[in-house]
């Protein structure tokens, strides 16, 4: 995992890899491993969390290997970017076990929720409304993006991930066990108003060729921060940010990506303008199966990205949630 600069995070982190971390943490940051090799540059292996953020009074960032975040040194606090402190090597968190239950959703849903079947196109939009209801259209074509615009990193499954065409399907009650299962792709976006829902994508049987995905372009919003409402999106595949979104773009779910990873792909500069993003507030989790992110190294992507941690997800967690735990520990306190 990489937090690159801009990225302020309130909540734990916790890798069962590696974790360079160039952002601010206010909370403790954990990794399973003691040291591993930094993919993004050559060099020995560096702490299993390190940072290349130049320490104070210096400033700015180190790209290159840094002899003084690797074994046998014993890490420094370095409070200016791991506020509570940073942890490694810790136990693993089983992440088959955090996302085994997808097809258990997909029952519950078509017994007692919403399930909706393979589109025949490209998959569904959900328009989630805060008088309980939601909207439903099917997606027939995915925006084009700008005519020099292309995947120029290769990644597997790159496109806009945005609406173009879409049909209107209709409008339903969120239902009662808050479960919404879509066994395609699905763009979510919308608020609620004293609701908790889980919306699914998956496909069985899972094959990693067919496996949907789940995009959020537009706000994603609570009406109530006390719990009250609460939403998880959960994707067999990536969970995506795409081309055309917000420039100041706020998530509230939990998201939670089985296979795939949590972020955005790479829009170069003939994707302007939609290349460059501004923030991105994410309140909530991510769990994700590989390396999340929502920007690249050349300030292409979301420019500033804040993730809050909802707390209320523990003991008011979303309908059929996985949890890895079952009681708050104490990170850090302050006398007022």
């Amino acid at each position: 995992m990489r937090f690159g600069e801009g990225t302020e995070i309130f909540g734990p982190i916790h890798s069962n890899k590696g974790i360079r971390f160039d952002g601010l943490a206010h909370n403790v940051v954990t990794s399973a491993l003691s040291s591993y090799d930094d993919p993004d540059h050559t060099g020995n292996n560096e702490f299993g969390v390190h940072t290349h953020v130049n320490a104070p009074p210096a400033s700015g960032v180190n790209e290159n290997f840094r002899s003084l975040e690797a074994p046998p040194n014993i890490a420094a606090a370095r409070t200016d970017v791991f506020e509570v402190g940073r942890q490694f090597p810790v136990p693993t968190v089983d992440f088959t076990g955090l996302t085994n239950n997808l097809a258990n959703i997909k029952s519950d849903a078509q017994a007692s929720g919403k399930y909706f079947a393979a589109s025949g196109n490209q998959g569904y939009q959900i328009i989630l409304k805060t008088n309980k209801t939601f909207d439903v259209y099917k997606v027939t074509s995915q925006a084009l993006a700008p005519y020099y615009c292309t995947n120029t990193a290769g990644q597997i499954g790159w496109d806009t991930w945005s609406v173009g065409d879409r049909q209107y399907v209709n409008n339903y009650a969120i239902p009662a066990n808050g479960l919404i299962f879509v066994e395609d792709n699905v763009w979510v976006e919308g608020e609620i108003d004293e609701s908790r829902i889980t919306i699914a994508a998956g496909r069985f049987p899972d094959n990693p060729w067919t496996r949907p995905q789940l995009t959020v372009n537009n706000n994603l919003t609570y009406t109530n921060y006390d719990g009250t409402d609460v939403i998880a999106l959960i994707s067999q595949g990536n969970i995506n940010v795409g081309l055309v979104s917000d420039t100041n773009l706020r998530i509230d779910a939990a998201l939670v990506s089985q296979n795939g990873r949590v972020g955005r792909y790479y829009y170069e500069d003939d994707c302007s303008p939609y290349n460059v993003r501004n923030s991105l507030t994410l309140y909530g989790m991510i769990a994700t199966s590989i390396r999340y992110g929502f920007a690249y190294t050349d300030d292409t992507g979301y420019q500033n990205r804040n993730i809050i941690y909802d707390a209320n997800l523990l003991y008011g967690p979303p309908p059929s949630f996985p949890l890895t735990s079952d009681q708050y520990s104490i990170l850090s306190w302050e006398e007022i």
